[in-house]
C-alpha cells in the first residue's frame, strides 16, 4: 500500500462568503480520542454546528470490527456536544457460486 495521503480541499460559496472543506484520503492507524476531540473542537468552533460524522461500513464480521473500533474511539471524547454521530450500515453482498451448468 502506497504512504497514506490527506488532502484538504477549499471552495469558495456564495461569493466566498463560505467555504465548503472536503477532507478525504487514509489514515493508517485508528487516532486517539484527545486528537479526534482535538479535530471536531477545531470544526466545530470554524462552523459554529456540531460535526455531522458518519461512520460508512458493510455488513461483514470486519467491518462490524472496524466500526467497534472507531465507536469505541467516540465513547471516550468528552464534548458531545461536537458532533453528531451516524452509522451507515449496508448488507453484505452474497457471492453467487458458479452452478457449472
Amino acid at each position: 500500500m502506497a504512504v497514506p495521503e490527506l488532502t484538504l480541499e477549499l471552495r469558495p460559496l456564495q461569493n466566498g462568503m463560505y467555504t465548503f472543506i472536503n477532507l478525504q484520503g487514509t489514515i493508517a492507524t485508528v487516532a486517539q480520542p484527545k486528537e479526534v476531540r482535538s479535530l471536531l473542537k477545531a470544526l466545530w468552533c470554524w462552523s459554529g454546528e456540531p460535526v455531522d460524522v458518519a461512520l460508512h461500513v458493510d455488513g461483514t464480521n470486519s467491518g462490524s470490527c472496524w466500526l467497534e473500533v472507531w465507536d469505541d474511539v467516540f465513547l471516550h471524547i468528552r464534548g458531545r456536544h461536537l458532533y453528531r454521530l451516524r452509522f451507515l450500515i449496508r448488507p453484505a453482498r452474497s457471492v453467487e457460486k458458479d452452478s457449472g451448468e
